[in-house]
């Protein structure tokens, strides 16, 4: 998705993989003379070098460069240059050192990769896609991480083509079994939509689309595609492409006659496309409806007259309905014209594309910034929602980095109950950080965190929240907010039936007690809450958390054991269980709990994480690896599981990795202790347990894990 935070996680991500991919081209470059024996440039180099560690990018730049005046053949210089001047956001300045390395070294991917997204970067996109293209051929790259990397970006730019079937092949290797990051979650949707156009590009109002679009597609063939197909179609029945993409999966099902049914919807959804004609085609003839396909066909060729495929299948029908002359003759139309290209459709970039990507609005009209964002907070005032929605979309196509800015458009949204697209922006307006009134920012979080809620998020509602409770006047409202997180409660709150107020309102003040750190206070009225509701879910989870956050280990074993049978689909209390063994030493006892909250719940990096651990510390390295490698594929900035990682890898003795792993954890720790330090200590939250577990290991001892 275009989230900035995202692009931003997704560069730092890049970052990371500098240093790998510099012994990936010292391994692939062809061998070369030893640097010039110059003392100049030996003082040159080693002045770079110091510079480039001590942090001084702009003496390492003046450095390399002098250097590679004196010994314009140093392969290594060019590498470090443009790495270094790729991780200072100075991509266009980059684009001729690796330029330069391709020259010396062109079997080399890693500098064809990084050349590429260079040109990703300065919007050059038709040399972004030869480039990426050309590393991606040479291939050869052990590192699974500047694969991904490449393979997203690439799959953009064959996106951004209309090439969506090269696109979705390369994107669905990265959805790793439905595990895969929102980034690329975003990118299937829109290729699964067969949107041309880059995430950046995609107008506010149609991301939830792409988003839900995305979830399918990154989720596969399963028993839920085609119940996800009908939520999304109920939401969005005039999307172009949703109801053929429904078609395509009802025919994998060899649901014959529903995929003919869908096919004819889109065809009225979109009557300038041929592909729904084509849909008709094939789902028609396996029917047997000959008449209908053929019919279908000659639409089709009417539509694309110089598609080869179309004519194709035209032939095909002509000869199923008897007509074999004019079939011979479409046959021999279709071998004169050359191979389908890729297809760009313009109703498609002007139904999802941004205004200034359509043209809608000129850039001098998009540049009024101060008199736009006043415009839109006077509407927003004036409960003037939709007119605050257009202008803001305008502003924030200039204005992305601003949290004020989405959380207005967000709030907006949801005044006119477009729910999934609100929580998208009010979400990225949290992220970005919002200023203003208090009352104001108070009603954004309070609104993020009950579409969290109703959307099952319960633990990031609950950090929402929390970070809201103590704002007036929506203190009674949040509240019950987190009364409902705590009970896990999918609904909004006015949805709650009367007789459950009472139940709800004693969660929100024992949520708001835990927060505060009354512990006593707050055991008291869980004993009290748990008398009055014996059978109410997730309490006994969240006074089994709260003991354990006060190392009481054996009473919070207990109330997890106790919160089973009131929670059998839910995966939380085997990670209660399963952390408070890893936490006691009892790795055997943690293995059984871990694999139960995997099965409950295979898409939880939390669960995977603790299995992993439980396998590692019982001597199971490659199992503990494979679950490990599982959770770093859905939290690749957990500095954690990359611990684990290492001390896996080097139990399974395998050196290189466990090293590679140790320097990710090192860089993705010190960011987050710097994150720590910024944002000062984070209060109690009642669902901590399952995603604190990740954060079970004590690495402050070592920054260099070894085997256990």
């Amino acid at each position: 998705m275009n989230s900035p935070l995202g692009m931003i996680r997704l560069r730092i991500a890049l970052g990371l993989l500098l240093c790998s991919a510099a012994s990936c081209l010292r391994a692939q470059a062809p061998a070369q003379s030893g640097p010039a024996k110059d003392s100049a440039f030996q003082t040159y180099a080693q002045s770079a070098t110091a510079a480039r560690d001590a942090g001084r990018a702009d003496d390492a730049v003046r450095n390399y460069q002098a250097a590679l005046k004196i010994d314009p053949n140093w392969q290594e210089g060019w590498w470090n240059l443009g790495t270094l001047l790729y991780q200072h956001d100075r991509y266009a300045d980059a684009i001729p050192p690796f330029q330069t390395l391709t020259q010396l070294a062109p079997e080399a991917s890693p500098a064809w990769i990084f050349l590429g997204l260079c040109d990703f970067e300065t919007k050059d996109y038709a040399k972004a896609l030869e480039h990426l293209s050309q590393g991606q051929a040479l291939g050869s790259i052990a590192d699974p991480e500047i694969v991904r990397v490449a393979k997203y970006h690439l799959a953009l730019l064959l996106i951004r083509t209309g090439d969506f079937d090269r696109a979705n092949f390369l994107l669905a290797s990265l959805a790793n079994g439905g595990r895969s990051s929102p980034q690329v979650t975003f990118a299937l949707g829109l290729s699964l939509l067969r949107v041309p156009l880059l995430p950046s590009e995609i107008d506010p109002s149609r991301e939830a689309l792409v988003q839900d679009a995305g979830a399918i597609a990154a989720a596969g063939v399963s028993a839920g595609e085609v119940a996800a197909f009908e939520a999304a179609i109920a939401k969005f029945p005039d999307a172009p492409y949703l109801h053929y993409a429904f078609g395509e999966t009802l025919a994998r099902n060899m649901r014959i006659s529903d995929a003919l049914a869908q096919f004819r919807r889109e065809a009225e959804v979109s009557p300038q496309s041929f592909l729904p004609q084509i849909g008709i085609v094939r789902t028609a003839r396996r029917l047997g409806r000959s008449k209908e396909a053929l019919q279908a066909a000659r639409d089709a060729v009417r539509l694309a007259p110089d598609s080869r495929a179309v004519h194709e299948w035209l032939a095909q029908c002509m000869a199923d309905a008897g007509e074999q002359q004019a079939s011979s003759a479409e046959l021999a139309l279709a071998a004169q014209l050359g191979p389908d290209k890729p297809l760009v459709e313009q109703r498609i970039v002007a139904w999802y594309g941004t205004d200034m990507v359509t043209g809608r609005a000129s850039p001098e009209t998009a540049a009024g910034g101060d008199e736009l964002f006043a415009a839109a907070m006077r509407d927003f005032s004036a409960n003037q929602f939709s007119k605050t929605i257009l202008t803001l979309k305008m502003w924030l196509q200039r204005n992305a980095n601003s949290g004020t800015g989405w959380a207005v458009l967000g709030l907006s949204e949801f005044a006119l109950r477009d729910y999934d697209n609100a929580l998208l922006h009010l979400e990225r307006g949290d992220e970005l950080g919002m200023s203003g009134g208090a009352q104001n920012v108070a009603l954004a979080k309070y609104r993020l965190g009950i579409l969290l809620n109703h959307s099952g998020q319960f633990s990031a509602a609950e950090r929402v929240l929390m970070s809201a409770a103590a704002r007036q006047p929506l203190a009674n409202e949040i509240r019950f907010a987190l009364g409902m997180a705590l009970l896990h409660i999918a609904a909004f709150p006015e949805q709650i039936r009367s007789s459950q107020h009472a139940l709800v309102e004693s969660a929100g003040e024992i949520a708001a007690l835990l927060r505060d750190s009354k512990y006593d206070l707050a055991f008291s009225q869980l004993d009290e809450l748990l008398k009055k509701y014996p059978s109410a879910p997730f309490v006994h989870y969240t006074y089994g958390t709260a003991l354990a956050s006060l190392s009481q280990f054996d009473e919070a074993a207990k109330q997890f054991r106790a919160e089973l049978p009131l929670s059998p689909e839910s995966e939380l209390p085997y990670l209660g269980i399963a952390a408070l063994e890893l936490k006691r030493d009892r790795a055997a006892e943690a293995l059984e709990p871990a694999q139960q909250a995997v099965r409950l719940a295979p898409r939880n990096p939390t669960a995977h994480y603790l299995l992993g651990r439980s396998y590692l510390l019982t001597g199971k390295a490659s199992e503990a690896i494979a679950e490990l490698q599982a959770a770093s594929a859905m939290t690749p900035g957990s500095p954690e599981v990359h611990f684990s990682l290492a001390k896996a890898y080097a139990k399974a003795n395998q050196p290189a990795r466990a090293e590679q792993e140790r320097a990710i954890f090192a860089q993705l720790n010190a960011l987050a202790e710097q994150q720590r330090g910024q944002q000062g200590n984070q209060s109690y939250g009642a669902h901590d347990a399952s995603n604190a577990a990740i954060s079970s290991v004590d690495h402050r001892a070592t920054g260099n894990p070894k085997p256990d």
